[in-house]
């Protein structure tokens, strides 16, 4: 992969010097009586065609990239901040969540826990301040407890999709430890473990746990 990116970053400059030096040979077998003239005519022909291809790949490869640079930026400028957590007070357990700063449209989160999962979706969650807290949260004491059963502990995945107002898509997973008591659920060591941007290609995968 970095040799690929290497190479891209400096196509243009390799295909110039390799074409050049193709040219180069053709005009000494040429001098050297190697090939005639209708030969050395169809080489330079082929040579041109070739520049051409590359530099419309490279005008191409250019304005693609000025196009995801764009939508980069424009998604960073409206970027939403998911703010989460597990909660568990007088034996209820419940997933509570906000957005800072932009809204989250098409918010989905797949809890998972053993074999069982439990999905939740919103359409829209609009911006939370400190004057406004749009808080959301679900209960979701019944599905710990079926999900743990006679279990004291055991580790709950969080997976996380939503959109920002421009369309972008961003998912990301998380997971936590959970401790049966009895004042109910306890939740610790939580860990991100991996994030997808809209203006990155592939997935970040992170190794260190967070607290």
């Amino acid at each position: 992969m970095a040799l690929f990116k290497w190479v891209m970053d400096r196509f243009i400059y390799i295909v110039v010097i390799s074409l050049l030096l193709m040219a180069g040979y053709t005009m000494y077998v040429f001098n050297e009586g190697k090939i005639d003239t209708e030969t050395a005519k169809v080489y330079f022909q082929a040579l041109t065609a070739l520049a051409t291809l590359a530099l419309l790949f490279y005008a191409y490869s250019n304005v693609a990239s000025k196009r995801e640079e764009d939508a980069a930026r424009l998604e960073l400028a409206v970027r939403p901040i998911l703010v989460w957590e597990l909660e568990s007070e007088k034996g209820r357990t419940r997933l509570v969540y906000h957005s800072l700063k932009h809204p989250i449209y098409d918010f989905r989160v797949n809890v998972r826990l053993g074999n069982k999962a439990f999905a939740v979706s919103e359409r829209h969650i609009d911006v939370s301040d400190d004057k406004n807290m749009d808080e959301h949260f679900r209960d979701l004491t019944d599905f710990m407890k079926g999900a743990l059963g006679s279990a004291k502990q055991g580790k709950v995945e969080l997976f996380f999709t939503y959109h920002s107002e421009v369309g972008g898509k961003y998912e990301a997973d998380f997971s936590k430890e959970v401790v049966a008591g009895k004042s109910g659920m306890q939740f610790q060591h939580r860990k991100f473990v991996s994030a997808k941007y809209p203006w990155k290609e592939q997935k970040i995968i992170f190794d260190d746990d967070v607290d």
